[in-house]
């Protein structure tokens, strides 16, 4: 097999091809996954709240509107960026902060926390 210099595939297929065969290959994963996690949550609906609570059973676009509810509720869409990792300037910024003020202030806490029963 001959590697192109252009776009460094083994098949011939263009980048673009191959860029149009992910997207679509996502897109139709999300719309399963969308299908599949409406049908579950619309079978534990069904299945507990009416018997529990006494609400009223649910249709399957009731469903995914609990989910994204659900979902708007408790995180929004975002999937972590923006946030800080361990490795962040935030970090950088606590590490130092806590070498400076944080660990003699945590000594003092301590200290008095001890109090004079527990000196030896």
């Amino acid at each position: 097999m001959h590697l192109s210099p252009r776009n460094g595939n083994r098949s011939g297929r263009s980048r673009a091809a191959l860029l149009t065969i992910h997207i679509l290959g996502g897109l139709l994963l999300a719309a399963t996954l969308a299908l599949a996690f409406g049908f579950v949550v619309l079978w534990l609906w069904n299945g507990l709240m009416p018997q529990l609570f006494g609400l009223p059973p649910v249709g399957y676009w009731q469903a995914v509107g609990l989910l994204l509810l659900g979902r708007i509720l408790t995180g929004g869409f975002g999937h972590g960026h923006g946030k800080p990792t361990k490795g962040g300037p935030a970090w950088k910024e606590y590490d130092a902060w806590w070498r400076e003020v944080g660990e003699a202030s945590f000594a003092r806490h301590r200290t008095r926390e001890a109090g004079p029963a527990d000196e030896k």
